[in-house]
Protein backbone atom coordinates (compact mmCIF):
# COMPACT_ATOMS: atom_id res chain seq x y z
CA UNK A 1 0.00 0.00 0.00
CA UNK A 2 1.39 3.41 -0.95
CA UNK A 3 1.49 6.31 1.50
CA UNK A 4 -1.35 7.97 -0.43
CA UNK A 5 -3.51 4.85 -0.19
CA UNK A 6 -2.65 4.47 3.48
CA UNK A 7 -3.67 8.06 4.27
CA UNK A 8 -6.93 7.83 2.37
CA UNK A 9 -7.79 4.58 4.16
CA UNK A 10 -7.04 6.18 7.52
CA UNK A 11 -9.15 9.22 6.69
CA UNK A 12 -12.17 7.14 5.67
CA UNK A 13 -11.83 4.89 8.72
CA UNK A 14 -11.77 7.95 10.99
CA UNK A 15 -15.15 9.11 9.67
CA UNK A 16 -14.44 11.34 6.68
CA UNK A 17 -16.65 10.53 3.70
CA UNK A 18 -14.33 11.66 0.90
CA UNK A 19 -10.66 12.50 0.45
CA UNK A 20 -8.94 14.35 -2.37
CA UNK A 21 -5.33 15.35 -2.92
CA UNK A 22 -3.69 18.09 -4.93
CA UNK A 23 -0.18 19.51 -5.15
CA UNK A 24 1.15 23.01 -4.70
CA UNK A 25 1.34 23.78 -8.42
CA UNK A 26 -2.39 23.12 -8.78
CA UNK A 27 -3.23 25.29 -5.77
CA UNK A 28 -0.93 28.29 -6.20
CA UNK A 29 -3.71 30.63 -7.29
CA UNK A 30 -6.18 29.85 -4.49
CA UNK A 31 -8.05 32.93 -3.25
CA UNK A 32 -6.32 34.46 -0.26
CA UNK A 33 -6.47 37.61 1.83
CA UNK A 34 -9.43 39.10 3.66
CA UNK A 35 -12.89 37.96 2.55
CA UNK A 36 -15.04 40.89 3.67
CA UNK A 37 -14.57 40.93 7.46
CA UNK A 38 -15.28 37.22 7.80
CA UNK A 39 -11.86 35.62 7.56
CA UNK A 40 -8.32 36.09 6.33
CA UNK A 41 -7.58 33.26 3.91
CA UNK A 42 -3.98 32.12 3.64
CA UNK A 43 -2.18 30.36 0.81
CA UNK A 44 -0.88 26.82 1.40
CA UNK A 45 2.69 28.19 1.43
CA UNK A 46 1.78 30.73 4.11
CA UNK A 47 0.46 27.90 6.23
CA UNK A 48 3.43 25.58 5.58
CA UNK A 49 6.34 27.06 3.66
CA UNK A 50 7.67 23.70 2.44
CA UNK A 51 4.26 22.22 1.50
CA UNK A 52 4.19 19.79 -1.44
CA UNK A 53 0.76 18.17 -1.11
CA UNK A 54 -2.64 19.19 0.23
CA UNK A 55 -5.24 16.70 1.38
CA UNK A 56 -8.89 17.79 1.54
CA UNK A 57 -11.32 15.75 3.63
CA UNK A 58 -15.08 16.11 3.84
CA UNK A 59 -17.20 15.11 6.83
CA UNK A 60 -20.92 14.43 6.51
CA UNK A 61 -22.97 16.74 8.73
CA UNK A 62 -26.10 14.67 9.24
CA UNK A 63 -27.66 16.68 12.07
CA UNK A 64 -28.33 20.41 12.50
CA UNK A 65 -26.71 20.35 15.93
CA UNK A 66 -23.30 20.03 14.25
CA UNK A 67 -23.78 23.67 13.24
CA UNK A 68 -23.70 24.91 16.82
CA UNK A 69 -21.41 27.88 17.42
CA UNK A 70 -20.45 29.22 20.85
CA UNK A 71 -19.01 32.68 21.43
CA UNK A 72 -17.65 34.17 24.64
CA UNK A 73 -19.78 37.28 24.13
CA UNK A 74 -20.25 37.53 27.90
CA UNK A 75 -16.71 38.94 28.12
CA UNK A 76 -17.82 42.09 26.32
CA UNK A 77 -19.78 43.04 29.42
CA UNK A 78 -16.88 42.49 31.81
CA UNK A 79 -14.65 45.52 31.49
CA UNK A 80 -11.93 44.09 33.69
CA UNK A 81 -11.48 40.94 31.61
CA UNK A 82 -12.11 42.21 28.09
CA UNK A 83 -8.73 43.92 27.58
CA UNK A 84 -6.86 40.90 28.93
CA UNK A 85 -8.83 37.89 27.70
CA UNK A 86 -9.41 37.43 23.95
CA UNK A 87 -12.90 36.61 22.80
CA UNK A 88 -13.22 32.93 21.94
CA UNK A 89 -15.39 31.25 19.35
CA UNK A 90 -15.99 27.56 18.73
CA UNK A 91 -17.88 25.80 15.95
CA UNK A 92 -18.75 22.22 16.81
CA UNK A 93 -18.15 20.77 13.36
CA UNK A 94 -14.64 22.25 13.16
CA UNK A 95 -13.73 20.91 16.60
CA UNK A 96 -14.81 17.44 15.42
CA UNK A 97 -12.91 17.72 12.13
CA UNK A 98 -9.72 18.92 13.82
CA UNK A 99 -9.84 16.01 16.24
CA UNK A 100 -10.16 13.52 13.36
CA UNK A 101 -7.52 15.20 11.17
CA UNK A 102 -4.89 15.17 13.89
CA UNK A 103 -4.52 11.42 13.40
CA UNK A 104 -3.37 11.98 9.82
CA UNK A 105 -0.97 14.75 10.85
CA UNK A 106 0.48 12.52 13.54
CA UNK A 107 0.89 9.62 11.11
CA UNK A 108 2.72 11.80 8.58
CA UNK A 109 4.90 13.35 11.26
CA UNK A 110 5.95 9.92 12.52
CA UNK A 111 6.88 9.05 8.94
CA UNK A 112 9.25 12.04 8.91
CA UNK A 113 7.12 14.55 6.98
CA UNK A 114 6.35 18.04 8.23
CA UNK A 115 2.57 18.32 8.35
CA UNK A 116 -0.20 20.45 9.76
CA UNK A 117 -3.94 20.75 9.55
CA UNK A 118 -5.47 23.93 8.22
CA UNK A 119 -8.84 25.63 8.12
CA UNK A 120 -7.28 28.82 6.80
CA UNK A 121 -6.80 28.03 3.11
CA UNK A 122 -9.69 28.42 0.67
CA UNK A 123 -11.27 25.05 1.44
CA UNK A 124 -14.13 25.21 -1.06
CA UNK A 125 -11.92 26.13 -4.01
CA UNK A 126 -9.30 23.59 -2.93
CA UNK A 127 -12.07 20.98 -2.64
CA UNK A 128 -12.88 21.47 -6.32
CA UNK A 129 -9.19 21.20 -7.28
CA UNK A 130 -8.89 18.02 -5.21
CA UNK A 131 -11.85 16.42 -6.96
CA UNK A 132 -14.38 16.39 -4.13
CA UNK A 133 -17.14 18.37 -5.82
CA UNK A 134 -18.15 21.68 -7.40
CA UNK A 135 -18.80 25.07 -5.90
CA UNK A 136 -22.55 25.46 -6.14
CA UNK A 137 -24.99 28.31 -6.58
CA UNK A 138 -25.16 28.65 -2.79
CA UNK A 139 -21.32 29.15 -2.93
CA UNK A 140 -20.81 25.97 -0.88
CA UNK A 141 -18.98 22.87 -2.03
CA UNK A 142 -21.50 20.45 -3.52
CA UNK A 143 -20.48 16.79 -3.45
CA UNK A 144 -22.15 14.06 -5.55
CA UNK A 145 -23.07 11.84 -2.62
CA UNK A 146 -23.90 14.32 0.15
CA UNK A 147 -24.58 17.58 -1.66
CA UNK A 148 -23.58 20.56 0.51
CA UNK A 149 -24.15 18.64 3.76
CA UNK A 150 -20.45 18.39 4.46
CA UNK A 151 -17.71 20.33 6.21
CA UNK A 152 -14.10 20.51 5.06
CA UNK A 153 -10.64 20.46 6.55
CA UNK A 154 -7.20 20.23 4.97
CA UNK A 155 -3.90 18.61 5.88
CA UNK A 156 -0.77 20.19 4.39
CA UNK A 157 2.38 18.11 4.18
CA UNK A 158 5.87 17.94 2.73
CA UNK A 159 5.14 14.41 1.50
CA UNK A 160 4.72 14.07 -2.26
CA UNK A 161 1.39 12.30 -2.63
CA UNK A 162 -0.51 11.07 -5.67
CA UNK A 163 -2.90 13.78 -6.86
CA UNK A 164 -6.56 13.45 -7.88
CA UNK A 165 -8.20 15.00 -10.92
CA UNK A 166 -10.09 18.28 -10.35
CA UNK A 167 -13.90 18.13 -10.35
CA UNK A 168 -15.16 19.60 -13.63
CA UNK A 169 -18.94 19.02 -13.54
CA UNK A 170 -21.60 21.56 -12.52
CA UNK A 171 -23.97 19.62 -10.27
CA UNK A 172 -26.44 22.50 -9.91
CA UNK A 173 -27.59 22.68 -13.52
CA UNK A 174 -30.73 24.78 -13.79
CA UNK A 175 -31.73 24.32 -10.14
CA UNK A 176 -32.09 27.49 -8.04
CA UNK A 177 -33.86 26.14 -4.96
CA UNK A 178 -31.23 27.55 -2.60
CA UNK A 179 -31.56 31.03 -4.10
CA UNK A 180 -35.36 30.98 -3.83
CA UNK A 181 -35.35 29.58 -0.28
CA UNK A 182 -32.82 31.98 1.27
CA UNK A 183 -34.78 33.92 3.94
CA UNK A 184 -32.91 37.18 3.32
CA UNK A 185 -32.28 36.82 -0.44
CA UNK A 186 -28.54 36.85 0.16
CA UNK A 187 -27.83 34.54 -2.77
CA UNK A 188 -27.40 35.05 -6.46
CA UNK A 189 -26.10 32.20 -8.65
CA UNK A 190 -22.61 31.34 -7.36
CA UNK A 191 -22.43 34.58 -5.35
CA UNK A 192 -23.42 35.70 -1.86
CA UNK A 193 -24.02 39.11 -0.35
CA UNK A 194 -22.35 38.24 2.90
CA UNK A 195 -23.89 41.05 4.94
CA UNK A 196 -27.34 39.58 4.20
CA UNK A 197 -26.38 36.06 5.27
CA UNK A 198 -28.04 35.04 8.54
CA UNK A 199 -25.00 33.11 9.68
CA UNK A 200 -22.85 36.20 9.20
CA UNK A 201 -25.40 38.27 11.12
CA UNK A 202 -25.42 35.78 14.00
CA UNK A 203 -21.64 35.54 14.01
CA UNK A 204 -21.23 39.35 13.94
CA UNK A 205 -23.81 40.71 16.40
CA UNK A 206 -22.16 44.14 16.46
CA UNK A 207 -21.51 44.47 12.71
CA UNK A 208 -22.83 47.75 11.34
CA UNK A 209 -23.09 46.49 7.75
CA UNK A 210 -25.97 44.09 8.48
CA UNK A 211 -29.25 45.68 7.25
CA UNK A 212 -32.09 46.17 9.74
CA UNK A 213 -34.41 43.79 7.88
CA UNK A 214 -31.78 41.04 8.14
CA UNK A 215 -31.41 41.64 11.89
CA UNK A 216 -35.17 41.25 12.31
CA UNK A 217 -35.20 37.99 10.36
CA UNK A 218 -32.19 36.78 12.33
CA UNK A 219 -34.05 37.20 15.62
CA UNK A 220 -36.91 35.06 14.31
CA UNK A 221 -34.97 32.50 12.32
CA UNK A 222 -31.73 31.77 14.20
CA UNK A 223 -32.05 29.29 17.05
CA UNK A 224 -30.10 30.18 20.20
CA UNK A 225 -29.82 27.31 22.71
CA UNK A 226 -28.12 29.70 25.17
CA UNK A 227 -27.38 33.46 25.20
CA UNK A 228 -23.82 32.73 24.03
CA UNK A 229 -24.59 30.18 21.31
CA UNK A 230 -26.50 29.84 18.07
CA UNK A 231 -27.14 27.27 15.36
CA UNK A 232 -26.07 28.46 11.92
CA UNK A 233 -28.70 28.96 9.24
CA UNK A 234 -28.71 25.96 6.90
CA UNK A 235 -31.70 26.77 4.69
CA UNK A 236 -29.70 26.74 1.45
CA UNK A 237 -28.22 23.39 2.48
CA UNK A 238 -31.51 21.77 3.47
CA UNK A 239 -33.30 22.53 0.21
CA UNK A 240 -30.49 21.26 -2.04
CA UNK A 241 -31.76 18.10 -3.79
CA UNK A 242 -28.27 16.70 -4.41
CA UNK A 243 -27.47 13.95 -1.92
CA UNK A 244 -30.57 14.82 0.08
CA UNK A 245 -31.55 12.03 2.50
CA UNK A 246 -34.87 10.41 1.62
CA UNK A 247 -36.22 11.23 5.08
CA UNK A 248 -35.25 14.93 4.86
Amino acid sequence: MTLTEDLKKMALESGFVSVGISNLNMLRDLPHGWISTVCNLRSPEEELSSVKSVMLMSYYVWDKSFNLAVDSTYLRNRDILTPKVPLESYQLYYEILKNKAWGLVNHLTRRGYESRLSLNISLKTAGVRCGLGCQGKNTLLITPNYGPRIRLISVLTTAELDVDEPFNDDLCGGCERCIIACPTKALKPYKIRINRCLTYAAEKPLAQDVPDDVRKIEKRHIKRPTPNSYIECTTCIEVCPIGKPSSA
